[in-house]
């Protein structure tokens, strides 16, 4: 055979790319992404969910004991550590009450407004909500609880709306006059009858009170205009004038804001709505 017959060409790289598949430049061979990740509920969330549910639906009644830990997991096929953290979770939400010793275990109870309370004012604090979002919650909200609570008032309600108004005129502590004013306005919304307004209402005279903390700045002025303001809200409360008590509650709220200094007062109107 001749020297001059072309060299034998090298083997294959093993690790290179291997010549009869795909081109690595090409289109992705698995097509477009038409899906995402999934995120699965944990079992303790979903068993949670299903017992409120039921519990809210009426079909477990106040008072009636669920069933002993043990016949949860086997009813439901779910480790005891789910059940548990389940039954942890409801507890927390004011759905179950667990009771300790011989003959307890989780009996159902229906939520109240301060059990909504305090969950919206634990997730406000773990998520370091801003004042003026509280502010414009707010003013979304209270101006329709007075409008409800002239169609809905009660004689004890009125009493109570009352009696913070008194408090707040004939007191001279300005602590004890911040109180007060916070326990009118949640007064308010509970007389307007509706517990999720009650509810949301009382957390977010909580939470504002506890944001502004401006005890130094309410001089006898701004007692006197906020005592008015009340007791004109309240008297159309009593008529049972919808339309003034929320236009009025409007006002009230505004008044607040704008008392707050421009840092808040800006950005917000009384519809809770941002300026410019």
């Amino acid at each position: 055979m001749s020297s001059t017959t072309g060299r034998v060409p090298p083997p294959p790289d093993p690790t290179g790319p291997d010549p009869t598949g795909p081109d690595p430049t090409g289109p992705d061979p698995t097509g477009p992404a038409l899906l995402r990740p999934l995120h699965v509920p944990k079992a303790s969330d979903v068993l949670a969910e299903d017992l409120a549910a039921r519990i809210s639906r009426g079909e477990l009644r106040e008072g009636m004991a669920l069933p002993p830990e043990r016949a949860l997991v086997v009813q439901t096929g779910l480790s005891r550590t789910s059940v548990r953290e389940a039954l942890r979770v409801l507890e927390v939400r004011g759905f179950v009450e667990i009771r300790a010793g011989r003959g307890g275990g989780a009996v159902v109870r229906r939520p109240t407004g301060h059990q909504l309370a305090a969950s919206v004012r634990l997730v406000v604090r773990r998520s370091e909500v801003s004042l003026s979002a509280l502010l414009q919650t707010r003013a979304t909200i209270e101006p329709p609880c007075a409008g409800l609570a002239a169609v809905r008032r009660t004689e004890p309600a009125l009493r109570e709306l009352e009696a913070s108004n008194r408090l707040m005129r004939e007191t001279s502590d300005v602590s004890r006059f911040l109180r007060a004013n916070v326990e009118w306005h949640m007064a308010v919304a509970r007389a307007s009858g509706n517990e999720l307004l009650s509810g949301l209402m009382e957390a977010l005279a909580e939470l504002i009170y506890d944001s502004t903390g401006y005890v130094g700045t309410v001089d006898a002025q701004v007692r006197a205009d906020t005592c008015r303001a009340h007791e004109a809200i309240t008297a159309a409360v009593r008529r049972g004038d919808r339309q003034v008590a929320r236009r009025r509650m409007e006002r009230h709220v505004q008044a607040y804001v704008d008392g707050l200094g421009e840092e808040v007062g800006s950005v917000l109107d009384w519809t809770g709505a941002e300026r410019g």
